[in-house]
Order: structure tokens, then sequence, then C-alpha cells
């Protein structure tokens, strides 16, 4: 695929520029257009400038509810959050990574009750691992990840039962998401290092890190698809001084009700796969835009986005930076800049995309795709916030105070119709 992304663009503008109309999508001025590929995988693809340019739905940068304390005990301060959901009456639940308590608070922000905690019980999660909230879209059922075990719960947060997560016998790094009788996992395999101190080897790692993902069967736990996709490289200056380059990612995936999405990182240019249930690619959504190839001046500007939210002395600042920019120097760079950084369905079962950034000073925006794979526009969310829903009308996440401290806030989401 690696190829063809890199071709995209021309051969794209070629297509529609042959045609004596656009394709009949019934898309706005024809500016998306669709056609299949000589495998009969269809090609959804946008114009970036329109992809991009803003939609005008608004998400309200000031909170319209928010749930969480500075300090204290009880169901209002939480050590680390492991997820967050509205559910359709308004209530929404919290996953406390802490205590593994599964806490329920009312359209009002009031506390209602837990459910879960640390034990060895029904329903209960050990200690080792931590707690994480798997989306479970389309229902307002409830999934919990302490790996290697996946919960299940009512929208009451009461324990149905619990299964064992593993592929070829080891452990997964993450559920990405519950949909019907599918589970979409990842596991990431981390090339071995030179355990031998006299014959350490620097310089980039020969295979990268990767991403494999694979989409499972409930009932039998057989995978129905497997993916296997390369992500970072490692790259060694000293002894026990490992980096990963600049601007090098690994791949997203997110599961909907009908199917999953997945992007690929870096070097694959603007392009999400879309698959269905039976792990069939079902659409190739791109972007037609010319690709941009990170600079060496733009090191300078990472380094320094890196290191700016650290409350540092000014000499130590200096010295951790100047390391950091010199070893980044001596790195290879991509031959692209990642363009999608993160992939969220949303609650009608839309394809949002967070755009990758490495200035912390530039907002946070989000694509939007509608079920035809077309790019509608751009959303920017309000900075600092861990989205974990969209709905309709809402936009819920986790967000971080200056003394690390987390809330659940929920944002007003406007103009949508």
């Amino acid at each position: 695929m690696s190829s063809r992304a890199q071709l995209f663009v021309l051969a794209g503008l070629v297509a529609a520029a042959a045609c004596d109309q656009p394709a009949a999508t019934g898309l706005p001025g024809g500016v998306a257009f669709l056609e299949r590929d000589s495998a009969g995988v269809l090609l959804a693809t946008t114009l970036g400038t329109r992809a991009r340019a803003p939609t005008g739905w608004l998400v309200d940068t000031v909170p319209d509810y928010q749930v969480g304390e500075m300090e204290g005990e009880g169901p209002y301060l939480f050590t680390r959050i492991g997820g967050v959901q509205q559910l359709t009456d308004g209530r929404v639940v919290v996953l406390d990574d802490a205590s593994c308590e599964l806490r329920f608070f009312g359209p009002d922000g009031i506390f209602l009750e837990h459910k879960g905690g640390r034990g060895e019980g029904p329903g209960e999660f050990h200690h080792r691992w931590r707690c994480v909230l798997v989306p479970s879209p389309g229902n307002d059922s409830l999934r919990a990840f302490n790996n290697p075990t996946l919960s299940f719960f009512d929208s009451r947060g009461r324990f149905d039962h619990r299964l064992s997560v593993s592929w070829d016998g080891e452990r997964v790094q993450r559920v990405h998401g519950v949909a019907g009788d599918r589970v979409l996992l990842e596991h990431r395999y981390f090339p071995m290092i030179n355990e031998n101190p006299n014959s350490l080897t620097y310089g980039l790692s020969r295979d990268p890190v990767t991403s494999d993902f694979a989409l499972f069967d409930l009932d039998t736990w057989v995978p129905v698809w497997e993916g296997f996709f390369a992500g970072m490289h490692e790259y060694r200056v000293r002894p026990n001084s490992r980096y990963y380059p600049p601007f090098d990612i690994l791949p997203d995936a997110v599961l909907g009700r009908d199917g999953f999405f997945l992007s690929l990182g870096e070097d694959q240019g603007p392009e999400i796969l879309e698959y269905d249930l039976s792990g069939r690619l079902r659409r190739v959504i791109r972007l037609a835009e010319a690709v941009v190839a990170p600079s060496p001046g733009d090191i300078d500007k990472l380094v320094e986005f890196q290191f700016d939210p650290h409350d540092l002395p000014d000499t130590s600042r200096e010295r951790r930076s100047g390391i950091t920019a010199r070893a980044y120097r001596e790195m290879p760079l991509p031959k692209i800049m990642p363009v999608f950084s993160r992939l969220l369905v949303d609650e009608v079962g839309w394809l949002w995309a967070e755009l990758y950034r490495f200035d912390i000073r530039a907002p946070v925006r989000w694509l939007v795709f509608g079920p035809n794979g077309e790019g509608l526009g751009s959303v920017d969310m309000p900075p600092d916030l861990e989205i974990w829903q969209i709905g309709r009308d809402f936009v819920l996440g986790v967000w971080e105070d200056e003394l690390d401290v987390e809330y659940v806030r929920r944002h007003a989401l406007t103009g949508r119709g």
C-alpha cells in the first residue's frame, strides 16, 4: 500500500479531470468523488482544502458540565481516569483507574453510586494492571479492560461476565472496542535489543515497533481478520539513551457499529482504511493534497514545544533541550509528516480523525467524515481535553489542570443540526 499511498494524489486528480463530470455521488459540487481501484476497493477522496475547511460546528470552550475535585476523598476525586461515557439517559460513568470503580453521576453532576472496584470477586478487578473503559458503540452496555480480562456490565453497572483476552497465547496491549459479537484488539511488537553491552549497536533499529491488530469473534474467540503494520523505529545514541525518531507515530484504530477504521501513521499519507465486521476492506478514505515532508527546522520547533510545558530552571531546560535536539539531528527524518494521530467514531457512526500536531500552540483540530467517506470539514476542540466521546450535541472528555488533577468535562457542540 505504501507505493499506492505515495502516488494517490496525482492519480486521484487525473482520474477526476478525465471525467466529463464528477461521479454521481450526490456530493456538493462534485468536490469529493468515488471510484473503485483494480481490486474493487472503493476509494473515497475529498480535496484536502475542503476536508480541512471549518464545518461551522462549534464546541464551546467553556464546559457545561464538570466533575472532579482538587483534593480530599470521595467519589469526586479521581486519581487517574481510565475512561468516561455519557449514557442515553444523561448519566455519566467514570472509570477511576486507581480504585477500578465505575462511578455513576447524574446529568447534574451529582454522584449516584459506584460499582466494581479492586478485588477478586465478580465484577471486581485485580491490582496489577490498569482499568480502562472500552468503547461499545451503539449501546449503553459497559466494558472494562483489566489486562488480561475483559469484563461486561449493563448500563447500571451490574456485572454480567468476563473473559480472558489473548492473541496467539500472548496478552494484548489494548482493546479498541466491542461491537455486537466482535472485539478489536491490538498487540505491539518491540524489536529485540542486543543485550550484550560489549556489542551494542547504535543508530536506527533494523525493525520498527509494529502495531498488530486483530478482529475476534466473541463467541468462538477466533480471529476473523488480522493486520500487521509498521510503526515507530527506535534510535540508540548511547548505551542507556534511546529515542523514537521525531514525527514517527504508530497506527491507530477505532471500532464502530458495523465496521472499523485504521490509520497507518507515518509514510502512508492522508488515508484511512475502512473495514467491515468480517474483515473485508470496504473503503479507502483519502485526502487529495500534497504530502509534507518534515524539515530540519521542524526539529528545533518540536524540541521547543516538548520542553515548553515543563517547569524547569532555564539552565536545565537549555541543557536537556540541547541534548534532545542533537540526538534528533542524528536520526533520519520520515518521508512524510503524519496526517492523522487519532480516530474516533461518534454517537451516530460518523468518523472523526484528529490531525497530527507537534506545535502545542496549534488548534486541536479534528476532521469529520460522513457515512460515505466524504470529508465534511474540521472542528476545533478545547485545548488540553482528552476526548472520549462525541455525541450529537456534546463532546465529553478528561481535562487536567496545572497540578495534574483530572476532571471530567462535557462541552456543548452546536451547529450540527
